[in-house]
Formats: C-alpha cells, structure tokens, sequence
C-alpha cells in the first residue's frame, strides 16, 4: 500500500483535541506526512507540514510567539496561514520572499478531534460519524495508543467478533465460538452488523455474547461491548505499516459524579491496553499479507460479512476517486 491508496477527500481523524493546547506545537505524522499542529489566540487549531522551508529543520520542535509559529533553528515565524512573517536574520520589517510560506492543511474539530482533510477537492461540508457514539462526557474516557500494524488490519479487527473464544478465551471467558449473525448490511455509507456467540452445547458458564458494531470509511468503528458499554474508535494510518489507535469509552452505570469517568477509564484501560494490545496484537501482527490492502487471498466465510462489506466500500471509494494522486495538494488551514 502506498500513501496513494489511502482514500482521497475524506475528514480522517488525526489528534485528539484536548491534547492540543495554546502555545505549545505538537508533531505527528499521519497518512506518510509529518505535520504540526497548534493553536492560534483564537483557539483555533492550525495545521502544517512540519518542515522549515528554510533549512528542513523539525517545526513541532518550536514555539508559539506573536500568534506565530517559531522555527527553533533560525527563529523564521509563520502566521496561522502559513505565511513567513519574519525572518530574524534579514532584519525586523524586511520583505520575506513568499517561497518561505509553509503549505497548510484543511482541519476541522468535530467530537473531541482534530479532522485533516486528505486530498484535493473541497472538504466535505459532513464529518464522518455515528449519531449512537458516545460523545465526551462525565461518563467518557479516551485512550489511544500506535501500533506497528496496518490500520487495515485493525480495521478487519474491529468487524471480527469471532475470534473473542479463542484470542481472548483468558480475558473474556465463557464466549461460544457458534456464530449467529443477526445483521450485516449497509447502511447508506455504514456498514452495521449484530452477532451473538453461541455455545453448540449449553450448560453452566456457557454464556451469549451479543455485540452490536458499525464501520465507516476511512477509519471509523463503534462497538456496544455490553449492556451499558460501547466505544468509538479511529484506526487511522500513521504510515504504511504503522496506526494511530484513538478511542473514547463510555459507560451507563455510574454517575459522572459518582466517579462515571474513572469507570469508563478502568474499561478503556483494560480494553485497549490488556485485551487488544497483548492479544489482538500478537494475531495482527503475524497475518501474512504482501499488501495491507489487498485481500483477494482470504477465503472468507459468513462470520466475516461485516469485513467483506467495508472493503467493498473502500474498494467503491477508491475507485469513484478518479485516478491516484501522485501529490495531492494541501490548502489553506480552516477550523470549524
């Protein structure tokens, strides 16, 4: 998979937006490009390549000065339009040549993130989202974490509820390996899906496990995990091999006042960092794929209606795109 096959002009999550704080730049690298993200006094949440045009030196590195942002190699400063407004060196009031502006991207904060807009198009006026997933709240805990893996292997992961018997038979005991697919269909541009895990023989211990799950293009899936428990989350592409794994829990039971986040915190802990992490993970990283994104090898069966589905999407997305782009250009930066 290369960069040009992540699916052009689409609202791709990239940071979450209580981790971006005034005055401070922060570097991420996100579908192969490295950006820099900060805040203008507005408030506002800039985004740009995070690379000096002077002498390639790393931005995030810098400071916020002026409502600039600040080189920390030779101190050149960039407006929240990316436009070099000083170069220290040359002197207070000189020109600058506009060949030092920094190329600035689309970005938008919508449910707790920070949204780039990846392509070449006018950004979508609708950000991609489920009216079911649990916003930020009194209840709500967010956890996130990278992972050396395709974001289209999490992505197979999180539309997979039949390995639970087996990769997780020590975290989450007790699950039949019995598939009763109650759905699997579209949904417009989503892809919802409800299966139980049944036991072929019941008996004491031998409990249902019932899920309800939905997928989205580029990166989006949300999960009721129990009664009173689900969770929204973004496999976003770091790079090629490499994802940013970004997910907010929520919970039903306790009260925010009661400790509700602490509780949706101690879930999101355990689900991400004990159950995905050292399980999912280990079977993750040892799938055997030439290229992430193609899967014309698997022979698939009913269990995986929900996986077929969302890669025919990709695959329609993809291909009403037009041809690749080669560099596909950024714009100016805008927050909403």
């Amino acid at each position: 998979m290369t960069p040009d096959d992540y699916i052009p002009n689409q609202w791709y999550p990239i940071f979450d937006s209580s981790k971006l704080r005034k005055r401070k730049p922060v570097g991420i690298t996100r579908l192969g490009r490295r950006l820099v993200l900060w805040r203008d006094n507005g408030g506002g949440a800039v985004c740009t390549t995070d690379r000096c045009p002077h002498r390639a030196a790393q931005l995030s590195l810098g400071w916020i000065r002026d409502d600039c942002l600040v080189c920390p190699f030779h101190g050149l400063r960039f407006d929240s339009a990316g436009r070099c407004v000083l170069i220290p060196a040359n002197g207070e009031g000189q020109p600058v040549p506009r060949s030092f502006d920094l190329p600035t991207h689309q970005v938008r904060e919508k449910h707790g993130l920070i949204w780039y807009w990846y392509g070449d198009a006018e950004p979508a006026a609708e950000i991609p989202w489920f009216p079911e997933a649990p916003e930020p709240g009194s209840r709500a805990s967010i956890i996130q974490h990278d992972y050396p893996v395709s974001y289209l292997r999490v992505m197979e992961n999180l539309g997979d509820m039949h390995h639970v018997p087996f990769v997780h038979r020590a975290t989450i005991p007790g699950a039949g390996t019995r598939v009763e697919m109650q759905e699997a269909r579209l949904d417009g541009a989503i892809v919802r899906m409800r299966v139980s895990l049944h036991h072929e023989r019941p008996g004491w211990m031998r409990t249902t496990y019932n899920f309800t799950s939905a997928m989205r293009l580029p990166t989006l899936a949300t999960i009721t995990v129990a009664s009173g428990v689900q969770f929204v989350a973004s496999a976003t592409p770091i790079d090629r091999d490499h994802t940013w794994l970004w997910a907010r829990y929520g919970q039903d039971y306790v009260p925010g006042w009661l400790g509700g986040r602490t509780v949706a915190w101690l879930i999101a802990k355990f689900d991400l960092e004990l159950v995905f992490t050292n399980q999912d993970m280990r079977m993750l990283a040892s799938q055997q794929r030439n290229s992430p994104d193609d899967i014309s090898s698997y022979q698939l069966f009913e269990a995986d209606r929900a996986i077929a589905l969302y890669f025919g999407l990709r695959k329609q997305a993809l291909h009403e795109s037009g041809p690749r782009l080669n560099s596909i250009q950024p714009h100016a930066a805008a927050t909403e």
